[in-house]
């Protein structure tokens, strides 16, 4: 079992490297171009390897945390039962980001298909997903304790969100014109919170704890789902605005004159 998790980890942490780059070239281009497709493809595929390497490593520390990460490890029962504990608890954070990537790179997949056909958004698949995502949300609450405290109630909070607002996505009935690129957008930056957040939490985790200490280092760990947020706000305003503006019929006043 631990061959198993380290030769995930590897993959895991390679394949994440990579998507970390990836993700600023969809942002940066311009949108619908040959450039940020090709390259948001990449970033997608990437993300569903990341996202399901994670899901596997979980699955096996929720389910051995010794075997999996600890094989040679003797401990007397009182210390075994406190590394149970926390290994399962940073095993469901783990999970529940991965769940968070997974479902946001899957539903802004889904509205680009789903364009002209709002019903592919309704896949049973897809659903369950989502409310899978919102389960381990709220787990995280009342899983929470010591220093992860505030970093769980931060995700916690993400998860639900994305979770109640793909799928009342999903569920509309009527979808307001272009409102499918912003659901996009969202969903592609929601993926990139949860992935530069497991790589502050897991990844970078030893660089900066030589730089911040005490309640600090929980500053670079939530600083991807606040800007994260304000960047998927802004993004939705923008585009929000943008067709609203290009829906309104044209003033009498701009319409031209007749030659009579």
């Amino acid at each position: 079992m631990s061959f198993a998790h380290s030769l995930l980890t590897y993959i895991h942490v390679a394949v994440g490297f990579t998507s970390l780059i990836l993700f600023w070239i969809p942002i940066a281009s311009r949108k619908g171009s040959t450039l940020h497709n090709k390259v948001g493809r990449w970033y997608a595929n990437a993300m569903y390897v990341v996202a399901v390497t994670a899901m596997l490593m979980s699955v096996l520390v929720l389910y051995d945390p010794v075997a999996a990460k600890h094989p040679q490890l003797q401990l007397q029962a009182e210390e075994l039962a406190g590394l149970l504990y926390r290994e399962r608890q940073v095993a469901l954070f783990l999970l529940a980001i991965a769940f968070l990537v997974f479902a946001n790179v899957r539903h802004g997949l889904l509205t680009l298909r789903s364009k002209t056909d709002h019903q592919l958004m309704r896949a049973p698949s897809h659903l369950a997903l989502n409310a899978i995502l919102g389960v381990l949300g709220v787990s995280l609450i009342f899983v929470a304790t010591g220093s992860f405290k505030i970093l769980f109630y931060v995700f916690a909070g993400l998860c639900i969100s994305a979770s109640l607002g793909n799928l009342r996505y999903c569920l509309k009935t009527e979808v307001p014109r272009m409102e499918w690129l912003i659901a996009h957008l969202s969903s592609m930056i929601g993926a990139g919170i949860g992935s530069y957040t497991a790589f502050f939490v897991f990844g970078g985790n030893r660089f900066l704890q030589e730089i911040l200490t005490g309640q600090w280092m929980l500053v670079p760990w939530i600083a991807p789902g606040v800007i994260g947020g304000i960047c998927i706000a802004y993004q939705s305003n923008k585009y929000r605005n943008k067709y609203q503006k290009s829906s309104k019929p044209k003033t009498q006043s701009s319409l031209p004159q007749s030659a009579g």
